[in-house]
């Protein structure tokens, strides 16, 4: 219970957390564009860098094949030095704070300008062979060399790229769901109700104690007197979650909203569920997607159920009579209590832009009510989830399966609370 200083300072608390998150995410966001733009210009260097090598060697080519001008493969062979010492410049600029280096394609560039030099001379004075001796012979070696030195540094690049923009990308999914938690927490602290106390001043209150302490203690027909006496057992309140295991638990769905962040496809949900059941108190969890005609739902991952059940229940259609399907239809979260036949359970939807995509149902525990302490906990990594679901394929016909031959009918296997 919290006056509505404390309240209003916890709303201003909590604004200038988002703001303090905006702003590094901003920031991240602005490191990730100048990340693409360096990657980019690593690229194009690499690109003309090979390219200028390989005109080098058509024009040193050009030298020694018949009915060539000398004066202008001469020209096109300088501006390919050139283009190659800029361009090399630029990717070993960029590798330096790597600790690598083309250093080999470096000092190729200054034995390719001694070597054309040579050539041209050759050229010019009719000495074909001599030419073609540079050429074919000197020049071969130097030149692969510095391709394949190129090749490398460009594949670095991209790597160190690639690594950066992927921290990037984690810390903004941390980002996000820090937010998530920090405003959970304030919601949480701020549902709790202030009652309001009556204006009385003390003699008011001294005179309410003094006539119930003087107030008789009424009797039922027939009861005596050490009965009346006796008190009658008060109902045990419900125990409140503890504020240490409160947070804990909010602390696990943040980091496993982080961790779902980091996926692709609903195919490495395994830990990640397993995780989520511990946070829940949950014996089951099954993630269901959507068709893309929306007529059925499928379990695409599970945890805590027997595979060969889950196979055996499949596809569930949209208007089934059941807490999932009733979820999806309805977008809403819905919760079961708990039966002699089954336990609690409940079914949170899964949102995406266009609408409802699935829906998360877990089976908790026996003993453990589906509260809205869990359902809200339960929302969030449905939230985290959606981000990852995609419509599944319209369900195909059913070919109907051949006879079994007659026998003892095999018992049917329990359908899951969850379901």
């Amino acid at each position: 219970m919290f006056s509505k200083p404390v309240r209003f300072g916890l709303l201003i608390v909590g604004l200038f957390i988002t703001a303090a998150l905006i702003y590094r995410a901003v920031v991240d966001e602005a490191s990730l564009g100048r990340a693409y733009r360096e990657a980019a210009a690593h690229s194009r260097a690499a690109t003309q860098a090979l390219q200028a090598l390989h005109d080098l060697r058509a024009s040193l080519h050009a030298y020694v094949a018949p009915g060539q001008g000398v004066p202008f493969w001469s020209r096109r062979a300088q501006d390919s030095i050139n283009t190659l010492r800029e361009q090399l410049a630029a990717l070993e600029a960029a590798l330096t704070p790597h600790g690598q280096s083309v250093k080999v394609a470096l000092d190729a560039v200054e034995q390719l300008a001694a070597a054309e030099r040579r050539t041209r001379d050759h050229a010019r004075r009719g000495e074909t062979l001599l030419a073609g001796d540079v050429v074919f012979n000197e020049l071969r070696d130097v030149t692969a060399a510095a391709i394949e030195q190129v090749h490398q540094a460009h594949g670095r690049l991209d790597a160190a790229s690639d690594a950066r923009t992927s921290a990037l990308r984690n810390e903004q999914g941390m980002l996000a769901a820090a937010g998530v938690v920090v405003w959970v927490l304030i919601a949480g602290l701020l549902v709790v109700p202030t009652p309001p106390l009556p204006d009385k001043k003390p003699e008011e209150w001294r005179q309410e104690l003094a006539t119930a302490i003087k107030k008789p203690i009424p009797r039922e027909p027939g009861q005596t007197a050490a009965a009346a006496a006796t008190p009658s057992a008060p109902v045990a309140p419900v125990a409140p979650m503890p504020p240490g295991v409160a947070v804990k638990a909010i602390n696990d769905v943040a980091e496993i909203c982080a961790d779902l962040s980091t996926l692709s496809d609903v195919g490495a949900l395994s830990g990640a569920l397993e995780r989520a059941a511990g946070v829940l108190d949950a014996g089951g969890v099954i993630v269901w997607l959507a068709s893309n005609d929306g007529a059925s739902l499928a379990p695409v991952a599970s945890f805590g159920f027997d595979q060969k059940l889950v196979s055996r229940i499949g596809r569930i259609p949209r208007d089934s009579a059941n807490l999932t399907a009733a979820a999806y239809r309805e977008n809403v979260s819905r919760v079961s209590a708990a039966t002699p036949e089954a336990p609690s359970a409940l079914a949170v939807a899964l949102c995406g832009p266009s609408g409802t995509v699935g829906v998360l149902s877990v089976e908790l525990k026996p003993g453990v009510a589906a509260d809205e302490g869990r359902v809200a906990l339960a929302s969030i990594i449905a939230a985290q989830l959606a981000t990852l679901a995609a419509p599944l394929p319209s369900a195909a016909p059913m070919t109907p399966a051949p006879k079994a031959p007659k026998g003892p009918k095999a018992p049917e296997a329990p359908r899951s609370a969850a379901v």
